[in-house]
């Protein structure tokens, strides 16, 4: 990954040298994400029956491009999370107070996109818009669901948009150490996706290859109608290195009652192979939209882990505020 880095980073800057017509554009941008949460966790854990502050994936990020000509741009990303809570919240526990995400460098033009970094795997990103509880307490779909990975050493190139059709492809470079070494190839890991979006709907399938230890496809979809939106995720997981799979569905909905009320909910079921486990989630919240950029939320978030030993039931009620620029 250093090398490729190093290259595509070479074929930038020589670019950008090449012309005296190039121009920078550059933004600040963030989010803080913070919730106030009684958690009562059913399995045996210190945080148990807790109240806490938690941040919710907050973070601060500086992205840019340089136009080398009319028909190509170099672009860059550098992000962090920034966590406000202390070391024991829910959403803090093992992280530092500063914490790498999504962060590359890359060229777009008329031939698509190509980026080079740390990035959210295409399994999450397409996750993301159907995840209406996205980062918080419990109700993130990571707490029930595989791929959600975001991915170091990724080359990852997007195809431009043909009526409404895309296609994603990207390869994890043997540096990664979440791949299980299959040699010493360039590609350790491998993910690929077919997109396709318009005014009314997007969906998408994506494939990976030993991505965290997985073999994974998943198919999702998002419904706009009006002021609702119903989506749909099913997937199925095959871990690489024990024998183990899982199957997964999920729906989601959310509806913008007025300027300022939004209500959604989800709910979705993970079947596990290995003694025929299964996680459930359930999540309900209301928003209360002050402005574009900000809104208060209120939430409950119940996961149902039935083991074959035993089982028990994980729960997050959260009241919280989450303001971008």
């Amino acid at each position: 990954m250093k090398k490729i880095g190093l290259a595509l980073l070479a074929v930038v800057l020589t670019a950008m040298s090449g012309t005296s017509c190039g121009q920078f554009e550059n933004q600040l941008y963030g989010r803080a994400n913070v919730s106030v949460n009684y958690t009562d966790l059913g399995a045996s854990n210190p945080l148990a029956k807790d109240w806490q502050l938690n941040s919710n994936a907050s973070r601060l990020g500086f992205r840019g491009s340089y136009q080398i000509s009319e028909t190509l741009e170099a672009i860059y990303q550098l992000e962090i999370e920034i966590n406000f809570n202390d070391h024991i919240s829910s959403t803090a526990r093992g992280k530092d107070r500063i914490e790498n995400r999504n962060t590359y460098i890359g060229l777009q033009g008329s031939f698509g996109r190509i980026i080079a970094g740390k990035y959210d795997s295409i399994a999450k990103t397409v996750g993301r818009e159907v995840d209406r509880f996205n980062d918080q307490v419990l109700g993130d779909i990571k707490s029930f669901m595989e791929g959600e990975d975001r991915v170091s050493d990724l080359v990852l190139y997007t195809t431009p948009s043909w009526k409404g059709f895309s296609v994603s492809a990207g390869i994890i470079t043997d540096d990664d150490s979440s791949a299980v070494d299959d040699g010493g190839g360039l590609a350790e890991g491998s993910t690929i996706s077919l997109d396709y979006s318009n005014d009314f709907v997007r969906a998408s399938i994506v494939n990976n290859d030993d991505i965290d230890k997985q073999d994974l496809t998943r198919v999702m979809s998002n419904f706009y109608i009006g002021a609702t939106e119903i989506g749909f995720i099913w997937q199925q997981a095959e871990r690489i290195d024990i024998a183990a799979d899982e199957e997964s569905w999920f729906i989601s909905a959310e509806h913008r009652i007025n300027d300022n009320w939004r209500i959604k909910g989800q709910f979705g079921i993970t079947e596990y192979s290995l003694l025929d486990n299964k996680d459930k989630q359930l999540a309900v919240g209301i928003d209360r939209i002050i402005s574009n950029d900000v809104f208060v939320f209120f939430n409950y978030v119940q996961n149902d882990r039935d083991e074959t030993v035993s089982s028990h039931t994980d729960f997050s009620t959260a009241i919280g505020i989450q303001v971008s620029f």
